[in-house]
């Protein structure tokens, strides 16, 4: 797990390229050619916010998923009902809700607040028929208990605009994110994977800061490099994010990538949240991953 770099000379250059980037559920391979930047990091994580305790319950049932995805989504639905009670924001969904339409109902309702903290209070575990003529399908219930902080007073004129070149990957699809800020600012990409965790993309040691002009499309990866999209051993197809956050200065977040596992949804939040909502914007793009 993690950046793992190899050097292999050749006539023309050296080309350095990652034996092996490996984000949990689905693995995003970053190769590349050579690149160079002569900036340094001046931004520091430097402050916290408060949050409110809530309790949420979630639920998902056990159709076309295995028991550990439908407890993973009902997980998700609770940290939407949490946010929800927060915020006042109302994203519908029901038990039965598709992998895809989840993740993306959760990004939509962590646009109005952060879930800094969670405790799981308890499982249940019962049966949902949608109708007497169909099967009972096993459904997993969560109550947990959530810390969630409010975004904070955003620049209402810092804005960025991100796009993927497509919605859906075929494993060994190369991604693509295009990328634009209505200032100039620095760009940070994190990866939510399906398994729950959030990785630091980019920067990296490599690529120690991403600096963009305002109005200016930019496209990750950038000339030489390559971001390949695939799912692990067993798993059919897995619905994921890109975190895009945008600062009006370098901020140093290759430390968070000291836990090769990645982050846990909470301790990415916990880190985000330092940085002043009239610093930053943010921008989440949905996909989705399927196994050849």
């Amino acid at each position: 797990m993690g950046h793992r770099f190899s050097q292999i000379h050749t006539d023309k250059n050296s080309i350095f390229y990652p034996k092996n980037l490996c984000l949990s559920v689905s693995k995003i391979s970053l190769f590349f050619i050579y690149f160079s930047v002569s900036l340094c990091l001046c931004g520091k994580l430097a402050f916290a916010s408060d949050c409110n305790w809530v309790e949420a319950t979630g639920e998902a049932a056990v159709e076309n998923i295995t028991p550990d995805e439908a407890r993973q989504t009902a997980i998700n639905r609770a940290r939407i009902s949490a946010i929800e009670s927060k915020t006042g924001v109302r994203v519908h969904g029901s038990t039965m809700v598709k992998d895809y339409q989840l993740l993306a109902d959760m990004v939509q309702t962590l646009s109005q607040g952060y879930i800094i903290d969670e405790k799981i209070i308890k499982w249940e575990q019962e049966l949902f028929q949608e109708s007497q003529d169909k099967a009972p399908l096993t459904t997993y219930k969560v109550k947990l208990s959530a810390c969630v902080a409010g975004v904070g007073e955003k620049d209402p004129y810092f804005k960025i605009d991100a796009k993927l070149n497509k919605p859906v990957f075929i494993e060994g699809d190369e991604a693509e994110i295009t990328i634009k800020a209505n200032r100039n600012s620095y760009i940070n990409i994190f990866n939510l994977t399906a398994d729950d965790r959030v990785s630091l993309i980019a920067p990296s040691v490599t690529l120690p800061i991403i600096p963009v002009k305002a109005n200016k499309e930019f496209k990750f990866p950038p000339e030489g490099f390559g971001l390949l999209m695939s799912v692990i051993k067993d798993k059919k197809r897995s619905s994921e994010c890109f975190i895009i956050v945008a600062t009006k200065e370098p901020y140093d977040f290759i430390g968070m990538n000291k836990k090769t596992e990645g982050l846990t949804v909470p301790e990415f939040y916990r880190n985000i949240i330092k940085i002043p909502s009239n610093a930053k914007a943010e921008e989440m793009l949905v996909y989705e991953v399927v196994a050849k």
